[in-house]
């Protein structure tokens, strides 16, 4: 995945006008029976396949419980001086995912780790970069100098077990969505003014994967299709597409994707609307 979005940012435009009680924090967690390096507090249990990670060779970690997630943190790190940060962003995109795509409800416990390194993370899972998941471990991973948000990966995480496998072009176009909508309409439109964007039948096939093309254009044009497919066509549609991959849009949507396209660029092509505002409520 490409970098993710400073979360001051997506807080103070996407949360601002939003009416959602956040979840109380709790404290700092013990793992029980562990090797981590856990502070003292309520007891949590977790999956082998999770302790595999907490007893790492070479990790230590301190963890902190909220209701949806369990936060694994290295000592003296960014990420332990923005912990009770990361606990509210944590609940809040959650919610804000959920809201977007129109479920009710995720019952998985999602389980973040955030690393001090590219590095880091290479030892700890094989990938050198700035973020994974692991949908089918409910895990996700980060490499963070502060608070980022954490939507890009919980994104992979939820959608990938509420809707399936899915052709890269459209989990990243998904990812990007949920995360970036506050901003994307501005970045897409820089974009489009400097005649940057690709055509979509080179993005939109099995076969494109993030490093072929800047990844910087390429995810912003993902995110801003299927931001245009939900508010023109609807989620469901979207989720169709998500399970039938890039044959299934003519038969979803009753037209091919270059009719598609052109519609999209259109919208690009006129001022500006309002951005969608989501409202929660308990």
């Amino acid at each position: 995945m490409r970098a993710t979005v400073p979360v001051i940012v997506l807080a103070a435009a996407a949360l601002a006008s939003c009416r959602h009680a956040v979840a109380p924090r709790p404290s700092a967690v013990t793992l029980t029976p562990t090797q981590a390096s856990a502070t003292s507090g309520a007891r949590v249990d977790v999956p082998d396949e999770i302790r595999y990670y907490l007893n790492h060779r070479g990790f230590h970690w301190k963890c902190n419980q909220t209701p949806h997630f369990l936060l694994c943190y290295q000592p003296n790190s960014p990420a332990e001086r923005s912990i009770k940060d990361l606990e509210i962003i944590a609940e809040e995109d959650r919610s804000t995912l959920l809201q977007m795509i129109s479920v009710p409800a995720y019952e998985p416990r999602i389980y973040a780790f955030f690393l001090k390194s590219r590095n880091d993370l290479k030892k700890l899972i094989g990938f050198y970069g700035d973020g994974r998941s692991r949908p089918n471990q409910h895990a996700t991973f980060y490499v963070i100098d502060g608070p980022r948000t954490l939507a890009h990966e919980m994104a992979h995480e939820m959608l990938s077990n509420l809707w399936g496998a899915a052709q890269e072009w459209v989990e990243e176009g998904m990812a990007v969505y949920t995360t970036e909508f506050p901003i994307l309409d501005g970045d897409v439109r820089a974009y489009f003014k400097a005649h940057r964007l690709l055509p979509l039948e080179k993005l939109v096939n099995p076969d494109w994967v993030s490093s072929m093309y800047n990844a910087d254009i390429t995810y912003t044009e993902l995110g801003s299709f299927m931001k245009y497919l939900d508010t023109k066509y609807g989620i469901k549609n979207v989720e169709q597409v998500w399970r039938g991959g890039s044959a299934s849009v003519e038969q979803v949507y009753g037209k091919p994707l270059a009719a598609l396209e052109k519609e999209w660029l259109e919208t690009l092509s006129q001022p500006a609307e309002p951005s969608r505002t989501l409202i929660f409520r308990n």
